[in-house]
């Protein structure tokens, strides 16, 4: 049973937490464990047995550097890492704005009502629009809060799944119609919109990682147990490469041009904020 599972003492540690449920008439505990990191496992199992192999994937690096890849994946010391310029001229077809917003992100009720008092103002005339939330209780709030005419061009990942909702955006704009797709992290990874179809990405909030989640607090308790900033090494590098792959969402072959808007004033509040911002692709800035 891997709950008891015994630790080396000198390794990264397993996390096990307990979950209390209650019914009607009893009340239940589960018990989980799991480990911190695979790549403990996948240094033993696979590099070690493995002659040679090439990893290759547009989001790789965190903060412009591989230490996260290497840390999670457990990659073998003397591993060889390079970084392919993007074919794509993102300074001339991309432009990236991030508002001057008074409520900060931390502020839940004040930065949704500043986002949809704001929507369509920072929206644009654009047509083909995806909107990236970090908790559905935002995007529900916003889709409810925004104006009507804009709310009826507006459909969320509550009302359909991925694949009715690329179906339905693709053929309102083939129509020459609005569409508006309200999503949360799964939108930020397997859309592709190319084209016509997807003109600007807006993103609510940094996309950090859920606090309150047992392996997260697992990890920051043995980190910091170590003196490290468990904030700095594993929270920043994991928004980023959130951050990138959502970015991404926009620019899918060397014809497409758009917008990308971010929503969440700590990228120029906040000193980490300009790492974050660095560590994606060259676009267009704009400060508004």
């Amino acid at each position: 049973m891997f709950y008891g599972k015994e630790q080396k003492a000198d390794g990264v540690p397993n996390a096990r937490w307990l979950v209390y449920r209650e019914y009607e008439n009893q009340a239940d505990i589960s018990l989980f464990g799991s480990p911190l990191s695979a790549g403990g496992l996948l240094h033993e199992e696979l590099w070690k047995k493995c002659y040679a192999a090439v990893l290759t994937s547009a989001t790789l690096t965190a903060i412009g550097k591989f230490d996260r890849l290497s840390q999670k994946a457990g990659l073998p010391k003397g591993s060889v890492y390079h970084q392919v310029q993007s074919p794509f001229d993102f300074q001339n077809v991309a432009s990236l704005l991030i508002p001057n917003m008074e409520a900060s992100a931390g502020q839940p009720e004040a930065h949704t009502q500043e986002i949809s008092g704001n929507f369509a103002k920072w929206m644009g005339d654009h047509k083909a629009v995806l909107v990236l939330f970090s908790s559905r209780r935002q995007m529900n709030d916003v889709c409810y809060q925004v104006e009507r005419d804009i709310r009826e061009d507006i459909m969320t990942q509550d009302d359909f799944s991925k694949q009715e909702l690329n179906k339905k955006h693709k053929a309102k704009i083939d129509k020459g119609e609005r569409s508006i797709l309200f999503g949360l992290a799964s939108l930020s990874e397997g859309v592709d919109l190319p084209g016509d179809y997807l003109t600007h990405v807006m993103i609510a909030k940094i996309p950090f990682s859920v606090p309150n989640d047992p392996l997260e607090e697992s990890i920051s308790e043995w980190l910091e147990s170590q003196g490290r900033n468990p904030f700095m090494e594993v929270s920043v590098p994991d928004a980023s490469l959130k951050l990138i792959q959502a970015c991404g969402r926009l620019i899918r072959t060397e014809q497409d041009t758009g917008q990308i808007t971010i929503l969440d004033n700590r990228l120029v509040t906040r000193r980490y904020g300009n790492m974050l911002i660095n560590s994606l692709p060259p676009y267009r800035r704009v400060m508004a």
